[in-house]
């Protein structure tokens, strides 16, 4: 696994270089969508897009440098396109490409959230004629901008050195700095992942059927009882970071990261029960200057084939169900399509989000600020 992400950052790192131009280059105007036409999911014509430069933008760390060796790299390769690499995501900065009618980016790995909330204003309304998602798994997450990229629970994880025998259990003992002192890490970001005011009210007592709508008074409430004790994150690569350099003792994270930072030498455990099963997720800013190249890296890289090798880089679980990666021993136990654990967690509440994130992003904001 190491000697993968090795290799998967030397194969980035012309494609990270490149993205500190900002990408959007030379675009081949002779494409049609007759050149995309009946698509399967891993598979782009040989050559077809020698004339284009594009950008892909994620959130960086070793989980971008998989994302480059399992689709980037490949697709390049067949495809003729030279891909570069940018980010990380960041929606005010889509906002800002759009509105000023200059967009550099064009396939972006976002959130259900981000997505959901700027549909047909700042992502385009994915034409599936172009992409094959017949081999998505039932009930993936999907919306009108976007498909599912790979899955992953945002959830809590701890310091198995620390806790020892008597380790926490659920969201009441991540709030419980009596019983389990030490320093938790929290989303930073003003636009919070969604699960981070569920995990406070499950925390308070509320039953997971009563979520909704969300009482935000009650959860930062909840908030303040630890507010003493929280490290912030800004990205998935400073959740590995926190992690590997025992800067937090429990963190409410993401899956794959903090697998990350147990391959680095760290040794966090996770908590399934009331974990929030979550998807990173495709999309294309409206006017992305090579939509026709998006399209296929988005059907590519949802191809059997490169699903596989992208969880087997990053432990994060394949969206296609003919995916069948070989797992070492310590990413099986991150696999978050294993039913023992999605029949723990409770799934991500992208609509619910998307439509009051101003709002969950106000309350959050001026929390984490002051």
């Amino acid at each position: 696994m190491k000697i993968r992400a090795c290799v998967a950052a030397c194969m980035a790192a012309p494609l990270v270089l490149a993205g500190c131009m900002q990408g959007g280059g030379s675009v081949d105007s002779s494409l049609s969508e007759e050149d995309f036409a009946d698509p399967v999911a891993g598979e782009v014509a040989e050559g077809v897009l020698e004339a284009t430069t594009m950008t892909f933008v994620s959130w960086g760390g070793e989980y971008q440098s998989g994302q480059d060796e399992a689709f980037s790299a490949p697709f390049s390769e067949v495809s003729g396109a030279e891909v570069l690499s940018d980010g990380p995501t960041d929606v005010a900065k889509v906002k800002a490409q759009v509105e000023s009618g200059n967009v550099s980016w064009d396939v972006v790995n976002a959130s259900p959230t981000m997505n959901g909330a700027n549909c047909g204003t700042l992502f385009e309304e994915l034409d599936l004629s172009l992409i094959d998602t017949s081999k998505l798994p039932e009930g993936s997450v999907q919306g009108d901008c976007y498909l599912p990229s790979q899955a992953y629970v945002y959830g809590l994880f701890y310091n198995a050195d620390k806790y020892g025998d008597n380790p926490p259990e659920s969201w009441a003992d991540f709030f419980d700095t009596e019983a389990f002192p030490g320093k938790r890490g929290l989303d930073g970001r003003p636009t919070p992942t969604a699960g981070t005011y569920e995990a406070a009210l499950l925390a308070d007592g509320v039953e997971p059927d009563s979520l909704y709508p969300l009482d935000t008074d009650r959860a930062m409430s909840k908030y303040d009882e630890i507010k003493d004790d929280a490290v912030f994150w800004q990205t998935g690569a400073e959740q590995t970071q926190q992690v590997q350099s025992g800067e937090v003792d429990m963190i409410f994270g993401w899956s794959g990261r903090i697998f990350e930072a147990n391959e680095n030498g760290a040794n966090f455990q996770p908590v399934w029960k009331q974990g929030f099963l979550a998807s990173d997720t495709f999309s294309i800013p409206k006017g992305a200057p090579n939509r026709l190249a998006a399209y296929a890296y988005i059907n590519y890289a949802l191809g059997a084939e490169q699903q596989a090798k992208m969880a087997e880089l990053t432990s994060y679980s394949p969206v296609n169900v003919d995916a069948k990666p070989q797992f070492s021993e310590s990413a099986k136990e991150f696999d978050v399509s294993q039913p023992e654990i999605l029949d723990q967690t409770i799934p991500q509440n992208g609509d619910y989000w998307g439509e009051n994130l101003d709002e969950l992003s106000e309350v959050w904001g001026d929390w984490t600020s002051n």
